[in-house]
């Protein structure tokens, strides 16, 4: 797919401006928390519906959420991930804190607690849509929604009693059995979605099991609308290390093996939100959120030299307090996020010295934290088809901290004396959109995206740092583009230039660099068309330069940092097609590609990773009006590639692909 053929298309689309087509019921709720159709908010959210997520019957979120432009989810080991969203793939406290991960708009997790594997921890196998946003988020949303934001939203319940059955397995034993039902109760509706997956790996000793289990209650308190979900998972995962060595992932024995049979990763977590919502006078909407979450996660650090052994948990209290109203000719929105969390870091290392990786203890502290974000946003009409948006929000982070062992250096460890910081960023967002009909829209849009240091960025320290010296991240971007939906076709189309300082990570040495700087700047083309009665289309394109904005030259090649060059683990080009045959009402059949460019995986650019096309088959079968029978092929032509690709600690290193796989599923709705 070329972008000269997709402007084909677009130049017919800028002249319909009084034809009659079908209108659009693309929808999103992660902007407002209230339902808007998707070509009324500035800025780019891409959608994925009940039935996008059934036909992909993902086993793991890359698998669903790279059908989408400008998302790059790199695929670990277990349910391991790496997330870019308008990004280089990012790792450590960079990948945890740059993207936000919601269910029905409530964080998963605290802004300072984030996981970089965080998707793992969503109920993405019983949702009902799944919206993306691309860029810095709204002004409801503060720390962490810098590149981007996945909202995972929840069933609603049916208004009939029904009961679901979806059964899924694989040639080499994975096992998933997903379980549904809405009823009614307690002067409401409720819907019930239990998830239970086996998978015993392709990998030695790499298997997982994973529960997740979600209900949700709609019914009404007095005057006001009031929604409860609770949601919990449990993750306990036999962990395959990377492998060693050029091309290593083309071994088809290396590639099955595990460096790290000892490697594990334990997780499990819980959340519990009431949504309370009630109109005055017709004009205002007033809402509240009150939420409680708790985590608890311990892992090997298999990445790394001394593999330590890592244990963090937290427990978070929250509010989210929402005005909305019109006044004046102007629709405004106000609101307060206000949350508390105890947390606490441990990470031991039990076996023997490797390097400036020593044995023993390098962390064990407590911290408490204090997030108080108030926000305003107004909009106002400038002519019967523009509007300007305009929104500021402030987020206010207080970390205590405190020290549970002796302070001191511990070979590259730092343990620091007990400390408060303070963080508060501003981020200003102004949009504009103008229907040039009622199918086509042009928008443009200026925000900052902004986020307080991850609290293991600010505590768990390395020798060459000094405590209170991390700064707030923050991420300046202006992006155009267009949306186009009628009649079943879909077009959209953007252009992003963004400017990021105070980026910090980790380089291919496993030291801390502070205050980097980075460039960004892409074009993005999402598209799915039907062909006929027959047969439809649907891709996705990226062209994306990320690069460094410093210099940082130190001994090892790898890890030198040049102004001007490519960030590693960014790929200029990422794309997916698909093309869809429905031969009868009741069959469909499907093959997709999934392309990834060829990128550097160090600093330094040294070492490179070609890149690959990995191809999927897929089909339905309507056995009845409740009944359907549904597979897959994965790696069709059981093609050898990586699902990562570094440079680290010397060496070049991999995730390799799944081979060939077989899914086969049924699924029963009654």
């Amino acid at each position: 797919m070329r972008p000269r053929l997709t402007l084909t298309v677009l130049i017919p689309l800028l002249a319909l401006s009084g034809q009659s087509l079908a209108q659009s019921d693309d929808i999103i709720v992660t902007a407002s928390r209230r339902a808007q159709p998707v070509n009324t908010y500035a800025g780019s959210v891409l959608v994925l519906d009940q039935a996008r997520i059934l036909e992909a019957a993902a086993v793991h979120p890359a698998e669903l959420l790279n059908e989408i432009s400008g998302v790059n989810i790199h695929r670990g080991s277990g349910q391991e991930h790496l997330t870019a969203i308008r990004s280089p793939v990012l790792t450590g406290g960079a990948g945890a804190g740059s993207f936000l991960y919601l269910e029905d708009g409530v964080p998963l997790r605290a802004a300072g607690f984030a996981n970089v594997n965080g998707l793992f921890e969503s109920a993405l196998e019983l949702a009902e849509r799944v919206e993306v946003t691309k860029g810095p988020g709204s002004v409801l949303f503060g720390s962490n929604a810098v590149h981007g934001l996945v909202n995972v939203l929840s069933p609603e319940p049916l208004t009939d009693n029904a009961y679901g059955f979806d059964i899924l397995g694989s040639e080499n034993g994975y096992a998933r059995l997903k379980l549904t039902a809405d009823n009614s109760f307690a002067g409401g509706r409720f819907h019930l979605g239990v998830n239970l997956a086996h998978d015993p790996g392709f990998r030695s000793d790499s298997g997982f099991e994973q529960q997740k289990f979600q209900i949700r209650h709609d019914g009404s308190v007095g005057q006001w609308d009031a929604k409860t979900l609770a949601s919990f998972q449990n993750l306990n995962q036999e962990t395959a290390g990377f492998i060693r060595g050029a091309e290593a992932y083309k071994d088809p024995v290396i590639s099955k093996s595990n460096p790290n049979p000892e490697a594990f990763r334990d997780g499990q977590s819980a959340r519990l939100s009431v949504f309370l919502d009630r109109t005055f006078n017709d004009q205002t909407r007033v809402s509240f959120i009150p939420y409680v979450r708790w985590v608890d996660l311990s892992f090997l650090r298999h990445f790394v030299p001394g593999q330590a052994l890592e244990e963090s948990r937290h427990k978070s209290i929250g509010l989210i307090t929402t005005v909305e109203g019109h006044k004046a000719g102007t629709n405004y929105t106000l609101g307060l996020d206000s949350e508390l969390t105890r947390g606490s870091v441990r990470e031991f290392q039990d076996g023997p010295r490797v390097f400036s990786f020593v044995q023993g203890e390098h962390y064990d502290y407590r911290v408490k934290a204090a997030v108080l974000s108030p926000y305003a946003q107004a909009r106002w009409a400038l002519g019967p088809q523009t509007e300007l948006n305009i929104g500021l929000r402030a987020d206010y982070t207080r970390y205590d901290y405190n020290n549970q062992i002796n302070e001191g250096r511990f070979g590259r460890f730092l343990r620091i004396a007990d400390r408060q910081d303070d963080f508060l960023t501003v981020s200003p967002k102004v949009g504009i959109t103008h229907s040039m009909n009622q199918h086509v829209t042009l928008y443009g849009r200026g925000a900052r995206g902004s986020r307080a240091p991850q609290v293991s960025d600010v505590y768990s320290l390395q020798t060459n740092q000094v405590p209170g010296e991390i700064k707030a991240e923050t991420l300046d971007s202006l992006e155009a583009g267009l949306k186009a939906h009628l009649s079943g076709f879909r077009f959209e189309a953007a252009t992003f230039v963004m400017r990021k300082k105070n980026f910090f990570f980790r380089n291919a040495n496993g030291f801390n660099v502070i205050n980097g700087k980075t460039h960004h700047k892409g074009i993005e083309l999402d598209v799915s068309a039907p062909i006929g009665e027959k047969l439809s289309l649907s891709g996705g394109l990226t062209y994306a330069r990320h690069t460094y904005a410093f210099t940082d030259i130190v001994r090892t090649a790898s890890s030198s940092i040049r102004r001007g060059t490519p960030v590693d683990s960014a790929p200029k080009t990422l794309g997916y097609a698909q093309v869809s045959l429905h031969p009868t009402d009741a069959a469909t059949l499907s093959l997709k590609m999934q392309y990834v460019g060829k990128y550097f995986t160090d600093p330094g650019n040294t070492a490179q990773y070609p890149g690959h096309e990995v191809f999927t088959a897929r089909g339905s079968l309507d056995l009845s009006d409740t009944m359907t029978l549904y597979g897959r092929v994965d790696n069709l032509f059981n093609r050898r590639y990586a699902d990562r690709a570094d440079f680290s600690f010397g060496s070049e290193r991999f995730f390799p692909g799944r081979p060939r796989t077989v899914f086969f599923g049924l699924r029963i709705a009654t």
